[in-house]
């Protein structure tokens, strides 16, 4: 007789039996349709039998109640199978599933969920030991080091990033000019910062500007200021330029690569001779101004396209720091999380903190906005979620909605859309903020009077990373 003939003939008194059992029981036919399954897998899930009898373990796959079936993988090997879950209440547990076969053909598979979670906890707890020796290893590291590797504003863990401070330390002490390289959020200010620090002229001036936030009618007049009466508008007693204000200091050109063609001459002028004339003056004055410039741009190939003067190009490049990307210096996601973690808590009073899975999630993503983006996504997991633990999910839901620009209700119509597809982005982002506040889906469920299940579907079609 075939076990699926015995179990379809004995099937409420095996049911009772299995009933009695403080593991999960999961039994299916060749297909991966559900045949049995016992109180202890019922416990959780928000389906009831009726539901799933019958039910392929795929079509359960699809609606969001499993996120992955080791019945189906042992169907497809034919031989036992083992996968550990996360459940939405907390915990894991191990499920395996062994093919039992008539002869040489498959006939059902019978998986077994064993409750683990105390001994992930017992690992984890292990773990914490190990990071509470590293962390009391570490300030007695930090208690033998100068006191600027601890400036909240520059953090340096990878080797990279040690060596593009070091490198601003060594640059800073010589009065030349810098050119800081890096993509947009590296931190080319707080380099810019740290050389400044470092330089004979950090008890003077130092003044910032941003290229690219000033309109081109108007960056002349504030660089290098105007003279009484030059244009309308223009105060009587004239103006000071930037360049003034940091006379005996330092200037630091942020987006130097958005300076248009016209006024790169004149910078050009000031590099060489350290001279400036004010718009509407007749004559030049010296000044005396150390210059960092930086830009995400790639100033060759601008060089290239006839956007940038290849001789200012040359003049730039005496002294250049190039800061790597954050995808290529993991080292320092998790002590940069950590110090705007600590920054957002003070600022909101909150006391937030980052678990193991949240850590994994914020070192797996590739970071394209870089330390700003991190920094950002920081401020908004501490004010954006209840409770004091951080989680890995609400990490990937800060992330997906971020890569996805969920728009706000207000922004909701566009004009051009129908009421189906407004309704769904308006469901669509209350579930994702609803999940963001809580710690499982069973929580976000229950916030919305919905199952776990229906929150699961949800996310699955929002195609929201499980």
């Amino acid at each position: 007789m075939k076990y699926s003939e015995f179990l379809r003939e004995n099937y409420d008194k095996l049911l009772k039996i299995f009933n009695c059992m403080s593991v999960g029981v999961w039994i299916t036919d060749a297909e991966g349709i559900v045949l049995m399954v016992n109180n202890e897998s019922m416990r959780t899930g928000g389906l009831g039998r009726e539901d799933i009898i019958g039910k392929s373990m795929q079509e359960l796959i699809d609606i969001g109640y499993i996120m992955e079936s080791c019945s189906l993988q042992a169907i497809a090997s034919g031989k036992k199978e083992s996968i550990i879950e996360e459940l939405g209440e907390g915990g894991f547990c191990l499920s395996t599933s062994i093919p039992l076969f008539d002869g040489e053909k498959l006939d059902m598979t019978v998986c077994i969920e064993q409750d683990i979670s105390d001994v992930v906890n017992l690992k984890n707890a292990l773990q914490n030991q190990k990071d509470i020796a590293a962390k009391f290893k570490e300030q007695l590291y930090n208690a033998n080091i100068d006191v600027d590797q601890k400036d909240d504003e520059f953090v340096a863990n990878s080797y990279k990033m040690i060596r593009v401070k070091e490198t601003a330390q060594q640059i800073g002490s010589l009065d030349a000019t810098v050119i800081i390289l890096g993509e947009s959020g590296t931190g080319k200010e707080n380099v810019a910062d740290l050389v400044y620090k470092s330089s004979q002229r950090a008890d003077k001036a130092f003044v910032k500007v941003n290229c690219a936030a000033i309109p081109e009618s108007l960056i002349e007049a504030e660089l290098f200021g105007y003279e009484g009466g030059a244009f309308t508008g223009a105060k009587s007693e004239g103006a000071r330029g930037m360049f003034e204000e940091a006379d005996g200091g330092t200037l630091f050109l942020d987006e130097i690569g958005e300076l248009p063609l016209l006024m790169q001459s004149k910078l050009l002028r000031v590099l060489e001779n350290g001279e400036i004339r004010r718009v509407g003056a007749n004559e030049s004055k010296k000044v005396d101004v150390r210059i960092i410039t930086a830009t995400n741009r790639n100033l060759k190939k601008e060089v290239e396209a006839g956007r940038f003067r290849d001789d200012l190009y040359y003049r730039l490049m005496v002294l250049p720091i190039s800061i790597p990307p954050l995808r290529e210096r993991k080292d320092d996601i998790l002590p940069l999380a950590n110090t705007f973690l600590a920054k957002f808590n003070k600022k909101h009073h909150l006391n937030k903190e980052l678990t193991e899975s949240a850590v994994n999630e914020l070192t797996a993503h590739n970071w394209p906005g870089n330390v700003r983006e991190l920094r950002n996504m920081l401020e908004r997991l501490v004010i954006g979620g209840e409770g004091n633990k951080i989680s890995g999910f609400q990490v990937k839901l800060c992330i997906m909605g971020a890569q996805s620009g969920v728009e706000s209700v207000s922004n909701l119509y566009t004009g051009n859309a129908t009421l189906q597809e407004m309704m769904y982005n308006y469901e669509k982002k209350i579930i994702l903020e609803a999940v963001e506040m809580s710690s499982t889906m069973t929580e976000a469920g229950e916030r919305l009077g919905v199952s776990k299940s229906t929150i699961s579907r949800k996310l699955k079609s929002y195609s929201v990373p499980k």
